[in-house]
């Protein structure tokens, strides 16, 4: 009757094999399996996300190198991003003093100072009374907004200067020259020659590079510009921005000499530059983007410049300079590696003027950056 063919289908249906030949939902799941990692199913791919470690993340030994120097005079040069120059004086200055005494650079640039051109004057002599081994002070600031980029550099060096160039720091303000201080000829280091701003006369609105020439080489300090909330400055930034930085650099190195290039460039370049590489927006955000991250490889390609800190410790894992306080990540290491030192690769031969360290001081505190810095052996 009806109801008996009924049932019989039923029962067809229950021992027939679904299309595609796999039985039921366990029989595929262990096909997947049995496929090992080739082959662990395209669906459960696709779902699968790569988690983050949970904990604090290690920190491989990267021991300083002290011995590489020894017998030679040296140069260094120091960056940090400091967010914020006025709020940084007031809460933090015995930590740049702290570092100074320790370090004792040559050259130390601050980065994002915020400063306004107002301000100058009276950080100028604040600085200069605190460290007075810091002949040179220069700032650049920016026109453009208030209270936003900016970078500065200390230099122990007076400014020898050039034809046409105004060197003094005392004309700068346009006060009446003061007598030169007595520790000056303390200092035997490379003469300074010139500081200029911008990249070749453009760029200056927003205060964010300033080039030193000294006698056998350049140092370029700069604060690169971040791609913004919801990557509305990515494009600026790679087609323009980065574009006529690699120029600057190229026409430096074409003059003979060259180039130190160090300071906050807002882009972690390889996977070990960031603590949670697989995490899905990584590749959505404003210094991790493959774009960003692929146009700092081509610079370093193109101009022929290495990451100092990479060449010496090319497996170091867990060196981060940048930690993001909302999240308290600094306690835990999660961090990015946003500031460089890199160099002409010409640095890195068996000259007297060579690259002979590069380090990040990741347990200075202050900002939410950490200083990094590189030392130059020079001709005796």
């Amino acid at each position: 009757d009806t109801s008996a063919r009924r049932r019989r289908r039923r029962e067809r249906r229950a021992r027939a094999p679904t299309m595609g030949g796999t039985k039921n939902k366990s029989d595929a799941a262990n096909a997947d399996a049995a496929s090992g990692d080739a082959g662990a199913g395209a669906n459960s791919a696709k779902k699968q996300k790569v988690a983050s470690p949970s904990g604090p993340i290690a920190q491989t030994p990267c021991a300083r190198r002290v011995e590489a120097a020894m017998g030679a005079k040296t140069f260094k040069a120091i960056a940090w991003n400091i967010a914020g120059m006025r709020s940084f004086v007031e809460k933090h200055m015995e930590k740049l003093a702290g570092m100074i005494a320790s370090e004792d650079p040559d050259c130390v640039c601050l980065e994002e100072h915020k400063l306004q051109a107002s301000h100058v004057d009276a950080m100028t002599e604040t600085l200069r009374k605190t460290f007075p081994q810091y002949k040179t002070v220069h700032f650049a600031v920016s026109t453009v907004k208030k209270g936003y980029s900016g970078v500065m550099v200390m230099c122990k060096a007076s400014m020898v200067g050039k034809k046409g160039v105004q060197t003094s720091l005392d004309a700068m303000f346009g006060a009446k020259p003061k007598t030169e201080p007595t520790d000056t000829k303390t200092y035997d280091g490379p003469k300074l020659l010139v500081i200029s701003e911008g990249l070749d006369g453009g760029y200056v609105d927003e205060g964010r590079v300033l080039t030193l020439e000294y006698e056998s080489f350049y140092v370029v300090m700069a604060y690169v510009p971040n791609s913004g909330q919801d990557l509305k400055r990515l494009d600026y930034r790679i087609d323009e921005w980065e574009r006529d930085m690699r120029a600057h650099l190229a026409h430096l190195e074409s003059k003979g000499k060259p180039v130190l290039y160090i300071g906050d460039l807002n882009v972690a370049h390889l996977d070990a530059d960031i603590w949670n590489v697989g995490a899905p927006h990584i590749k959505k955000s404003a210094g991790t983007t493959p774009r960003e991250r692929e146009t700092f490889g081509v610079m370093l390609e193109k101009n022929a410049f290495v990451d100092a800190f990479r060449k010496f410790h090319a497996d170091a894992t867990g060196w981060f300079s940048f930690w993001s306080q909302r999240a308290g990540n600094r306690p835990v290491n999660k961090g990015l590696r946003l500031d460089y030192t890199l160099a002409s690769q010409s640095l890195f031969g068996e000259s007297e003027l060579r690259v002979v360290d590069a380090f990040i001081l990741d347990k200075v505190m202050g900002s939410d950056h950490a200083p990094v810095g590189m030392t130059l052996a020079l001709p005796n």
